[in-house]
């Protein structure tokens, strides 16, 4: 967005006054600053990102989505803001955005200073404009690669790779999005502070999609760069701990299904049953793999066998935590004693009474085969 911020610099030069420029849904997109004259407002928009809902329903009760021409807002002792100017930047027949300037001290800005910032107003909205052309073309792209036959999977990649600016022969890591009971939209990604441009995002089946190239040598560090601004970004706008990311293999960027397919199978084998924002990359998956498919109900069911029933509703959780423990310690019990704080002859009598309520012998291989499965695929 580099056009855009030039277009809030040259403002804000001319106007000699903070400035900030935000879509029409009042999320930021560039911002210059002036010493000495912030306040709430703006200080809510640059640091969360965008305006409250409650700051936009005041400046709406102004006219701005409608005016032709620059609106002045008073100051409100109340919220502790100064008087600003708002020129809304139109571009393609509708108000794209709005160019905010603080006016400080109660000092109206010269009028034919104004006059220059409504032609640069507008320059604002003609690019907001192209960039959300650009955006719906990027994502009919992205899906077109997701839909894609082998017949077709190379014109769809070398399509999108144009689109992005990479190389067609590039990697590239496909990561969704979703929301525990809701939705995640591109929308949520967007502004300032978003993703890269490189990176192509669209919608599916109310979760974002995100396709993201990938050096071959540092594909899992970039890949966890761009998931972790989604994440950040998203967050701006609904709660973080309702977020589930799940994160596919890298792949030939014709070849992007697969890691779209896996993505979405990481985003089914975590998001039911865990708590709290949840990045799950397939490659660490392991055997929770199995959690991602059709037949999950199915698999989870078969690997809860009467023992390891018998432990989960024995209703002592130290007992089950202490069997994971062990398990996952490769039957350590040093291990085990020192991550759970326990005396070495603690956790042997616990594992005796993990045996006794299992029926099963944890110096048997199929028998811990056994429990550790039914536990690791429990949650």
């Amino acid at each position: 967005m580099a056009d855009v911020q030039d277009v809030v610099d040259e403002v804000s030069g001319l106007l000699e006054a903070p400035v900030t420029l935000e879509d029409r849904r009042f999320r930021l997109l560039a911002f210059a600053a002036q010493p000495d004259a912030a306040d709430p407002v703006r200080t809510e928009t640059i640091l969360g990102r965008g305006a409250s809902a409650q700051t936009r329903e005041w400046f709406e009760g102004f006219g701005i989505a409608h005016a032709r021409g620059p609106v002045r807002i008073p100051a409100n002792p109340e919220r502790g803001t100064h008087p600003r100017l708002c020129l809304p930047a139109w571009g393609r027949g509708v108000v794209q955005g709005y160019l905010w300037a603080i006016e400080p001290d109660g000092v109206q800005i010269n009028a034919e200073r104004v006059h220059e910032a409504e032609v640069l107003a507008e320059q604002a909205g003609e690019i907001i404009a192209r960039l959300v052309v650009t955006r719906r073309e990027t994502g009919r792209l992205v899906h077109e690669l997701l839909d894609a036959t082998r017949a077709t999977e190379d014109a769809a990649a070398r399509a999108l790779a144009h689109d992005l600016g990479v190389d067609p022969a590039t990697r590239a890591v496909v990561a969704l999005v979703a929301r525990r009971g809701g939705a995640v939209v591109p929308e949520h990604l967007q502004g300032w502070g978003g993703l890269p441009r490189r990176v192509g995002v669209a919608d599916r089946d109310s979760r974002s999609v995100l396709v993201v190239p990938v050096p071959q040598e540092r594909a899992r560090a970039e890949a966890q760069a761009v998931v972790e601004q989604a994440v950040r970004a998203v967050s701006r706008h609904l709660p973080a701990d309702e977020l589930v990311v799940g994160v596919g293999d890298p792949a030939p960027l014709a070849e992007a299904t697969r890691s779209w397919e896996q993505a979405r199978a990481a985003v089914a084998a975590v998001g039911q049953g865990s708590t709290g924002p949840v990045s799950a990359w397939w490659s660490d998956l392991g055997v929770r793999r199995l959690l991602g498919g059709p037949a999950a109900a199915e698999v989870v069911s078969a690997a809860l066998t009467p023992g390891v029933r018998a432990l989960l509703d024995a209703g002592d959780p130290d007992l089950v935590r202490t069997a994971r423990t062990y398990l996952d310690a490769a039957g350590s019990v040093a291990v085990t004693a020192r991550t759970l704080g326990l005396h070495r002859q603690s956790v042997y009598a616990r594992l005796s009474r993990v045996e006794r309520v299992t029926g099963l012998s944890l110096a048997d291989g199929r028998d811990r085969l056994e429990l550790h499965l039914g536990l690791t695929l429990a949650g």
